[in-house]
């Protein structure tokens, strides 16, 4: 593979990032708290409206992919995490979100 097309795969999720996070057309920024990671819970997650909790899941995607180094996003493998991490956020809304993802990520 060659190095711009690795860069183009790492660069593509915080590009997507930020085009969610951008003032949408009247002009408001939907996310407008700030989240401590580690200390938001499912619970508050589920409580965002549609639009807050896609661009939370997808930071969220973001920064567990930055941790474990991924390289490469796959919609197939993705998708079906973040399913599971809602899932799991329904049966156990105390639990932070981020443990949610950690459980989710593992093989």
């Amino acid at each position: 593979m060659s190095e711009r097309m690795r860069v183009t795969r790492l660069t593509l999720p915080l590009v997507l990032l930020a085009a969610a996070l951008l003032p949408t057309s009247g002009g408001t920024q939907v996310l407008l708290q700030r989240v401590d990671v580690k200390k938001f819970t499912c619970a508050q997650a589920m409580a965002l409206t549609g639009d807050e909790r896609y661009r939370l899941l997808i930071y969220y995607n973001g920064y567990m992919d930055g941790r474990r180094g991924a390289a490469i996003w796959d919609d197939r493998v993705v998708g079906p995490r973040i399913d599971r991490v809602v899932e799991t956020c329904k049966a156990s809304p105390s639990l932070p979100l981020l443990d949610a993802f950690t459980k989710a990520w593992k093989p």
